[in-house]
C-alpha cells in the first residue's frame, strides 16, 4: 500500500489475503534476522514498507471477515482468522522492533558462527543495478548462473510487491529482489553482486551463543508451527506449543542471567542481547495466541480448511513406543516417503531437525514430522491409526 492511498474495502478473496499475509509476516521475520545478526543497518527502512503492506493486507482481512459473519456460529468460527491477523500483526511488529536494534548499531553481529554452523534458511534483499549479474534474467536463468538451491520469495517493483514470482519473471532495473537460501548460498549472491556482508564482530561465550541460536530457532519454529495447526486444524500440535513455550520461558530466564554475568561483554552488547532475547520470547507469544481458539475447541472457518485443501504441507506427532526403544528415527519409515523430521521432545526438552541416523529413540519421545498429502497412507501406517 502507497502511504498516500486511502484505505478502503476491496472484494479480494479471504484465503489469498490470509496466505499473503503469513508469506509477508514470514519475510518480516527472517530479515529482521539478517538485520541484527549481520549487523545490516539497511534494512530497516525496507522492512517499514513492508509493515505498511501487512497492515493495509490485515485491514482488508478484517474487513472481508467482517463481511462473511452472518450469526453466532459464524462469528465464533471467525476466531481462527482474527487470532491469525492479530499474531500476524505481533509477528511484524517485533520483527521491526529486532531491525531496529541494528539500525541503532545494537545489532548481534554472530553471522561468523551462523555461515560456519548453521544450515538456517536466511532472507535477503538485493538491488537490480546497472551492474547484477540478475539484470535482464529469467529467475530461472538466476538459479542456473548460482548453481546452488535458493528461492525468490518476493520481488519489489516501484510500489508494487509480488509474491512468489514464477521462473519465467524477469528482473528488470530497479527491481528489489528478496532471495531465500542457506546462508553460504545467500553469501555466494551477495558476492556476486560485489556485496561483503559484516559476518561478526561480537565474540560471545560459546554457551550464551549456542543459547541465543538455540532461542531463535526455537521462537521460529513455534511460528511455523502456529500455521501447521491452525491450518490443518489440529488441536494436538496447537498443544504441543505450550510445552515449547515452557522451554523458551526457562530458556529466556537464565539466558537473561548468564548475558548480564559476562563480564566481557560491555552495557550496549548486553542491552541488544537482552532485548533480543525478550522480542523472541514475543514471538513465541505469538505463536500461542494464534492457536488460542483451536486449543479452547472452536472449529476453525471454513476459509482456513479451504486453506488446507490448497496446500500440500501436513503435519502429524509420533509418539515412540516402547516397541522402538534404541532404534533410529529413520526405523520409523520417514525416509522413503519425503517426510522431515522438524523435531523431537524428550524430557521437556525441544531438539530441533534432529539427526534421522545415530540418533537412538527412548520410550517417552514425542516427534513432529511434515510431509505432503502424497505421503498420506504411509503417515496412517507409522501412526498406526487413521489420520
Amino acid at each position: 500500500m502507497r502511504k498516500d492511498e486511502e484505505l478502503r474495502y476491496k472484494p479480494v478473496p479471504l484465503t489469498d489475503l490470509l496466505s499473503q499475509l503469513k508469506n509477508l509476516s514470514q519475510i518480516l521475520m527472517s530479515l529482521a534476522y539478517c538485520s541484527i545478526f549481520f549487523n545490516d543497518d539497511t534494512l530497516y527502512k525496507e522492512m517499514m514498507e513492508l509493515d505498511d503492506k501487512i497492515d493495509y493486507l490485515k485491514s482488508l482481512m478484517i474487513m472481508q471477515a467482517s463481511l462473511a459473519i452472518r450469526g453466532g456460529e459464524d462469528a465464533e468460527r471467525m476466531l481462527s482468522v482474527f487470532d491469525m491477523a492479530a499474531s500476524v500483526d505481533k509477528i511484524s511488529e517485533v520483527s521491526l522492533d529486532i531491525a531496529k536494534l541494528a539500525y541503532e548499531n545494537l545489532s548481534i553481529d554472530i553471522g561468523d558462527y551462523l555461515f560456519i554452523n548453521s544450515a538456517t534458511n536466511f532472507i535477503y534483499v538485493i538491488e537490480i543495478d546497472l551492474n547484477s549479474p540478475f539484470k535482464g534474467k529469467t529467475i530461472r536463468e538466476a538459479f542456473d548462473l548460482v548453481k546452488q538451491i535458493f528461492d525468490v520469495v518476493a520481488v519489489k517493483r516501484e510500489r508494487s510487491f509480488i509474491i512468489s514470482p514464477s521462473e519465467d519473471y524477469t528482473f528488470v532495473l530497479g527491481d528489489k529482489v528478496y532471495i531465500k537460501g542457506f546462508t553460504e548460498t545467500i553469501r555466494n549472491i551477495l558476492k556476486l553482486h560485489g556485496i561483503e556482508i559484516d559476518i561478526g564482530g561480537l565474540k560471545l561465550n560459546r554457551e550464551i551463543l549456542e543459547n541465543i541460536i538455540y532461542l531463535k530457532n526455537l521462537s521460529e519454529f513455534m511460528i511455523d508451527i502456529a500455521y501447521g495447526a491452525l491450518f490443518t486444524s489440529s488441536k494436538e500440535l496447537a498443544n504441543e506449543l505450550l510445552s515449547m513455550e515452557e522451554a523458551v520461558d526457562e530458556i529466556t530466564e537464565q539466558l537473561k542471567i548468564d548475558v548480564m554475568k559476562d563480564k566481557d561483554l560491555i552495557d550496549t552488547q548486553k542491552l541488544a542481547l537482552i532485548e533480543f532475547i525478550n522480542y523472541c520470547e514475543y514471538l513465541a507469544d505469538a505463536a500461542i495466541d494464534m492457536t488460542y481458539s483451536l486449543r479452547k475447541d472452536v472449529k476453525p472457518h471454513p476459509i482456513i480448511e479451504k486453506i488446507l485443501e490448497e496446500t500440500d504441507e501436513r503435519y502429524a506427532i509420533l509418539k515412540i513406543g516402547g516397541e522402538y526403544e534404541d532404534m533410529d528415527i529413520v526405523d520409523l519409515g520417514v525416509k522413503d516417503f519425503g517426510i522431515d523430521v522438524l523435531a523431537l521432545k524428550r524430557e521437556g526438552y525441544w531438539y530441533l531437525n534432529p539427526p534421522i541416523k545415530g540418533w537412538k529413540l527412548r520410550e517417552g519421545d514425542e516427534i513432529i514430522i511434515q510431509f505432503y498429502r502424497e505421503a498420506d497412507k504411509e503417515v496412517e501406517k507409522i501412526l498406526g491409526r487413521k489420520r
